[in-house]
């Protein structure tokens, strides 16, 4: 990841802390709110940037998006997206809205990684795959 998509990431998570900033996931071009959004990095155990499965890039540390969706609908769509159910990932678009000072819009493009369904929501894991602001 680009350091200039790496300082914006770094900036999001700390306005994140102190702003109410709008989260929304497009999946199949529906839109879904995210809720409970948690935005960090963690260490993967590998020691170089390496292709899995000849499907995605794994590097050592990844940026990752927790969320929640209170949605019973989208359950129904996650097969499409995540790997496991499908051969291939699909990125996801995540806009971002609600930065004070920021004028330019933000986009997240995520990979789905895990998605646990509950009775009234779905909680999902999401590795970031680039940041851009048009």
């Amino acid at each position: 990841m680009q350091m200039r998509r790496v300082n914006l990431l770094k900036e999001l998570i700390k306005i994140q802390n102190s702003q109410s900033i709008q989260f929304t996931l497009i999946v199949n071009e529906i839109r879904y709110q995210l809720s409970n959004v948690i935005i960090s990095e963690k260490s993967t155990p590998l020691s170089k940037k390496m292709v899995r499965g000849g499907v995605y890039i794994s590097d050592k540390l990844v940026y990752q998006i927790n969320a929640t969706i209170f949605d019973s609908m989208l359950a129904n769509s996650l097969s499409d997206v995540m790997l496991g159910p499908s051969f291939e990932f699909k990125d996801l678009v995540i806009s971002v809205d609600g930065m004070v000072g920021k004028s330019k819009p933000l986009s997240i493009i995520v990979n789905l990684v895990t998605s646990v369904q509950k009775q009234s929501k779905t909680e999902l894991t999401m590795n970031i795959i680039r940041v851009s602001q048009k």
